[in-house]
C-alpha cells in the first residue's frame, strides 16, 4: 500500500438535487453497492433521499478503493451501532478515516489518513418562524455562542451563524461516531473568522465544558449556499517522526483542501458491478416524487 495514498486528504461534493439519473445510470449505481444498501435505499419515500444516500455510498466505495488500492469488488462496508460507516473486511486500515454527510442539495465526503475526522453540511435556509425556532434550539448552544448568533441585525445573518455553528457541532459528533447521544450544548466554538466564503477557514477553535480542545482542528467553507465543516483530530495522526519525509508529511497533514465538486461520470468512473442488472430498482425509484413539496403538488393536482 503506497504511503502517499494514506497521507492524502480527500474532500468531495456532489449536487444530488441537480442529478436526474437515467434508468441506465440508476441501475448501474445499484449494481455497485452492497445488497443491504440497495434494500435500504429502496425504502426511501422521496427521490432526493434515495439519491443522496446512493451517492454517499458510492463516494465511500470510490475513496476506499482508489486511495487504499483495494479492488472495488473487495471493498466491504459496515456500519457501527451508531450508523458510522467503516471498512468491514480489512484489519489494517484503522489509520484511514472517512465520513459522509448530505443535506440541502449536496452530499459531501471527507477522507484522510492518520487521523479521525467527521464532516457535516448544512444549507443556509431562511425561515419565517425564526423566534420560535431559536427558542426551541437555544439549549443546544452556550451563552457565548448564543451571543454570537444574536449579534447581527438581520434574521438572515443570525440564521447563517446558527447553521454554521450547528454544522461544526455535528462534524465533531460525527467524528466521535457517538450519534445523537452527545450533549452538543457542552461544545463551545469560537469563530475567529466571523464570515466564511468558498476559501477554507481553519481558525475556529473548540472548548468542551470550558476546556480547550487543542487536538481538534476545523476546516470550514461555503459550498454555494451551504456551509461545510470538517472536524479533524490532530493527535490521532501518525507521529511525523515515523514518516520517511517529514517535510512532505507535514505539508500533507496540515493541508486543508477545498471540496471538489464531482459529476456522475466521476462517481461511476472505474466502478465494478457487484451484481447483475435489476430493473425493478429503477421501477421502484422512477415514480417517486423528488421531495415533499413535489408530492404535495401532485396530490393537489389529483384532487
Amino acid at each position: 500500500m503506497p504511503g502517499r495514498h494514506v497521507r492524502m486528504s480527500v474532500r468531495w461534493a456532489f449536487n444530488f438535487r441537480a442529478w436526474s439519473p437515467t434508468a441506465e445510470d440508476w441501475t448501474l449505481c445499484n449494481q455497485c453497492i452492497q445488497p443491504e444498501e440497495t434494500h435500504r435505499i429502496s425504502k426511501f419515500v422521496f427521490k432526493k433521499d434515495a439519491k443522496s444516500s446512493m451517492i454517499g455510498r458510492l463516494m465511500i466505495r470510490k475513496v476506499v478503493s482508489e486511495y487504499l488500492n483495494i479492488p472495488y469488488k473487495e471493498v466491504a462496508l459496515g456500519r457501527t451501532e451508531k450508523g458510522k460507516p467503516f471498512i468491514a473486511n480489512r484489519s489494517n486500515v484503522d489509520h484511514f478515516s472517512f465520513n459522509v454527510s448530505h443535506q440541502g442539495d449536496y452530499a459531501v465526503l471527507a477522507a484522510q489518513g492518520n487521523c479521525i475526522l467527521g464532516v457535516d453540511i448544512m444549507k443556509l435556509e431562511t425561515r419565517t418562524d425564526v423566534a420560535s425556532f431559536f427558542k426551541t434550539m437555544r439549549r443546544q448552544f452556550t451563552n457565548e455562542e448564543w451571543r454570537v448568533i444574536q449579534s447581527p441585525a438581520t434574521d438572515k445573518e443570525k440564521l447563517r451563524l446558527f447553521f454554521r455553528l450547528w454544522c461544526l457541532k455535528e462534524s465533531y459528533v460525527k467524528a466521535l461516531g457517538v450519534g445523537i447521544g452527545f450533549e452538543v450544548g457542552r461544545l463551545n466554538f469560537d469563530l475567529t473568522t466571523r464570515n466564511i466564503d468558498s476559501n477554507v477557514t481553519t481558525d475556529t477553535t473548540l472548548k468542551i465544558d470550558g476546556t480547550p480542545m487543542s487536538e481538534w482542528a476545523f476546516e470550514e467553507q461555503l459550498l454555494g449556499n451551504h456551509c461545510v465543516a470538517v472536524a479533524v483530530n490532530k493527535n490521532s495522526r501518525t507521529s511525523l517522526e515515523n514518516m520517511e519525509n517529514k517535510k512532505i508529511a507535514t505539508e500533507l497533514l496540515s493541508s486543508a483542501g477545498e471540496f471538489k465538486v464531482l459529476d456522475i461520470k466521476d462517481i461511476i468512473k472505474n466502478v465494478e458491478p457487484l451484481s447483475e442488472p435489476d430493473m425493478s430498482f429503477w421501477e421502484n425509484f422512477q415514480p417517486k416524487a423528488e421531495d415533499p413539496s413535489q408530492w404535495k403538488s401532485k396530490q393537489a393536482q389529483k384532487s
